[in-house]
């Protein structure tokens, strides 16, 4: 898979986007009960070509053998999901209890702990077992219990805020659901999701066929 490099530098964002891709296919094929994969049959499911794969995972120090196993492991120490990562959500909406509700993140070492809102009418109410705590107290929180990752869910306009107290909190990371790019400091990681924006990716990519379609 790729000769193992001691001198580790940081990976592209392009890279760190395809590196969930290959463990959830390495894991798919583990549970197949495929035992070893190589870097051709795994770029064929991801849809790259052997040299990219590679090329991946030399940029993150390489991999040795051919082992699923091992694979499955090593993307996951890489990735950082063999600990447990302790997460709450700010925003309590629709988009919010969406995210509590995905069951898949507890197998991956993500726990959600808390949820915050604005709303005092929700104060005390739990949403799947997890309880709603009004937004006043996330900074004690925060300060009181480990939180890795904030999640923010809230209208745009108070969603750097939140981020400027997970950060005065020692949050290693903020996953924002808000309708704004955040700016991010040196010590906080802030990745930002735009669900629109991937709507509008698939709607160009639709046109696009029926141009070239058109076209020809």
């Amino acid at each position: 898979m790729g000769k193992k490099d001691s001198s580790r530098k940081a990976v592209s964002d392009a890279v760190a986007r395809r590196l969930p891709t290959y463990y959830r296919h390495v894991c798919a094929m583990e549970a197949q009960g495929i035992q070893s994969v190589t870097s051709m049959q795994l770029a064929e499911r991801v849809g790259n070509t052997s040299a990219q794969v590679r090329q991946d995972f030399f940029a993150c120090g390489g991999v040795d053998g051919y082992s699923t196993s091992v694979l499955k492991n090593w993307l996951g120490t890489i990735l950082g999901i063999k600990d447990e990562h302790h997460m709450v959500v700010v925003g309590a909406g629709n988009l919010g209890r969406a995210i509590i509700s995905f069951q898949d993140f507890n197998r991956d070492n993500f726990f959600i702990d808390a949820v915050f809102d604005s709303n005092l009418m929700l104060e005390g109410m739990q949403i799947n077992g997890i309880p709603i705590l009004n937004v006043s107290a996330l900074e004690d929180y925060l300060r009181e219990n480990r939180v890795d990752i904030v999640v923010i869910t809230t209208p745009a306009d108070v969603a750097q805020s939140i981020l400027e107290k997970a950060a005065a909190g020692g949050v290693k990371g903020v996953w924002n659901f808000a309708p704004a790019d955040l700016r991010s400091s040196e010590n906080i990681k802030v990745q930002n999701v735009h669900l629109t924006e991937s709507l509008m990716t698939l709607s160009f990519r639709i046109n696009e066929t029926e141009r070239i379609a058109e076209d020809e």
